[in-house]
This record gives C-alpha cells, structure tokens and sequence, in this order.
C-alpha cells in the first residue's frame, strides 16, 4: 500500500533530508485561468478576490465536539490497518491517538469516545483533553517510557508523531498499535473515520460521524461557491511550507495534499498544473515561473520566517503577483491541510480569508 506523504510541522525533518531532490517541472503557469462560471449568488460580504490586498488570516475553527451521545463498545475487533496487517484489538480502555494534526484524536471526540484517552499529544489543545499528560517532546518525538507509565491498552497513530521504531518497541511491550496513512483526500476522511470506529469497537456509530461530517461538507462547499461567485476568474494560487529564515522553503505539491483544499477553495492549483507532484524548492525562479495570485501558508511557519514582511522578502516571493500584492492566507498549522470531522470547519475559515475583506 502507497506510504503517504506526512504533512504538517514535524516534517521538517524531511524536507531537510529531500533538500533539491524535488522535481524541476516547468509548465504554463495556468494564464488564462477559467472564467468563473458559477450561477450561485454572490455571498453578502463577498469580494473579488482578484482584487484583495494585503494578508489575511484564517478565523481559529471550533474544537471538535462529541457528534455521538451515548457510544456502545465490543471486542474484540479486527482491523486491517495502512500497512494491510490484520490486528486484533481486545481492548480499547486506555488509548492514545498520536498524530500532528489531530485527526484521530477529533474522530475519537466526535465518536464520543474522549473518556478512554490516556495521554496526548502537545499538539492536542482540545479543553476536553486539559487534563491529559503530554506524552510527545519536540512536537513529533515520543517519549517511550512517558507512554509506557499510562498503561495503554490501544494507540492509534498515522506516525507523524514517533518514528516506526518507537511503535515497534510498544508492540514488543505488549501495546496494540494500529497504523493510519495520513488522508491523502477529501474522499479518503470517511474511510478514516470507519477505520477509527473499528478500532474503538464502535463500528456501528462510524456512519452517524460519517453523515454529520459529509452534510457540514455539502453545506461549506455551497458557502464557498456563493463566496466565490463574486470573483470573475479563478485566482492561481500555491502552498507553501516554510520555517525559520534559513533554507526551508518548499513548494508543496499534489501529493502533499494541496490540491484538494485549494479546489475547494475555488482556486487553481498552479503547483500542480505544472506537474508538481512532490516537494520542490520554493527559490526564486520557481515561484516566478508559477506566479502565484494568492498564497497560502501554516502561521506559525510564517511566524518563524520574520512575520509576512519577512516571508515576502524570500527570494522571489516580491516578484510574483502574490508577492506584490502581499496575498498571504495564513491558518493555524492543524488547520491548513488537515483531513478530518473539522475540514469543512477549516475549508469555510479559508474561504472567508480569501474572499471576504474582513480586516
């Protein structure tokens, strides 16, 4: 089964090792992007988004809550997980959901199952897990005997937290692992969220989590196309990953998840329309060859950068459209590309930011 590229703060790591290794695809930039031929009414406090200026950040989403009220369990259950290995769980009392953005920990919350967490993750922020020890160090490293001092009987990782060798060690310790692939898609969020329930022995709630997800979805995407109305074309827009002042500055491409927020977004993924498939470079002749209209990036990576002035000092970066214009869309780091029960939250946030000029 495809190992899916891990998104997110802790990939760091990563694109170091990566480095210029990324593809050189050169393409047309998507001049002459399609006309907006939506027939929705133009949302109230729509703008053209062609014509914004200046950078915006996304509205902070709602912490996940429970959708299902009153969960049954039973066990045992048997799972087939992202590696196609068969696991049996018997258990599911004491559990840790251990990945960078979050997404298996909201899908336990929104299963109503928050009350068999043991610990978390320093990237889990939801009140309803205050109380929880803090079992990661360095954002994605893990503390073996942290962990081991709980008494998991279950964890569920998609393993941006940890490495392979952490899991290994739990598994000879007598913890039952189940293994995750990040959510490459849109289309993939519902198959995570059976696979969790699974896991939980709650098999029989996946679908009332399923629904409530899929409606909210229906129902961000009308608002976006009703935001979007207002924009005659659609704008050209990349991801971009950045942290520090220093080399780490990467075109995030297909496969890394962006082309379907930014589709739903209303926008033209020029990344991908270049035939970027995979981390490339963002230097200077790579963002003017794309000349992106808009620009989407994690917060605290522009944070690190200097703030937007000094993201756009990048080189290249004030030679682009974008660049020019200093549209920057900024949203917090578990917010941009996450998949999950709080994407179409994440999707109406991005959207707002785009389209609207609320300052």
């Amino acid at each position: 089964m495809k190992n899916h590229h891990r998104l997110a703060a802790g990939i760091t790591a990563v694109l170091i090792l990566l480095g210029g290794c990324a593809t050189t695809d050169r393409g047309t930039g998507l001049e002459g992007t399609e006309e907006n031929t939506s027939t929705a009414a133009p949302a109230p406090d729509a703008s053209n988004a062609l014509e914004l200026t200046g950078p915006a950040k996304a509205a902070t989403i709602p912490d996940m809550a429970p959708v299902v009220t009153d969960p049954q369990t039973s066990f045992p259950a048997t799972v087939t997980d992202a590696t196609g290995k068969a696991v049996t769980i018997t258990s599911a009392d004491r559990v840790l959901a251990l990945d960078l953005y979050g997404t298996l920990t909201d899908t336990i919350i929104g299963l109503g199952l928050v009350d068999r967490l043991v610990g978390r993750a320093n990237s889990d922020l939801n009140p309803l897990m205050a109380d929880l020890p803090v079992i990661t160090s360095g954002g994605h490293d893990l503390s073996i005997e942290a962990i081991l001092s709980l008494r998991p009987d279950l964890v569920l990782t998609n393993t941006t937290i940890g490495s392979e060798a952490n899991y290994r060690q739990l598994e000879s310790a007598g913890v039952t692992v189940v293994r995750f692939e990040l959510v490459p898609s849109f289309e993939a969020i519902d198959g995570t969220i059976d696979l969790v329930a699974q896991s939980m022995g709650a098999s029989e709630h996946a679908a009332e989590l399923i629904t409530a997800v899929d409606a909210e979805m229906i129902a961000a995407r009308t608002e976006i196309e009703a935001m979007r109305a207002a924009t005659p074309r659609t704008p050209k827009a990349v991801v971009l990953y950045v942290r520090g002042t220093a080399g780490i500055f990467f075109i995030l491409g297909r496969d890394y998840g962006a082309s379907d927020v930014l589709e739903a977004l209303g926008l033209a993924d020029v990344a991908a329309a270049n035939g970027i498939t995979d981390l490339k470079p963002a230097n200077a002749e790579a963002l003017v060859s794309l000349n992106p209209e808009i620009v989407l990036a994690m917060s605290h990576g522009i944070e690190s950068a200097g703030g937007v002035d000094g993201f756009l000092k990048r080189p290249g970066m004030s030679a682009t459209t974008a660049g020019q214009n200093r549209r920057v869309i900024s949203a917090a780091d578990n917010q941009l590309l996450a998949y999950g029960p709080r994407t179409p939250a994440s999707l109406l946030a991005l959207a707002k930011a785009i389209y609207t000029d609320d300052k």
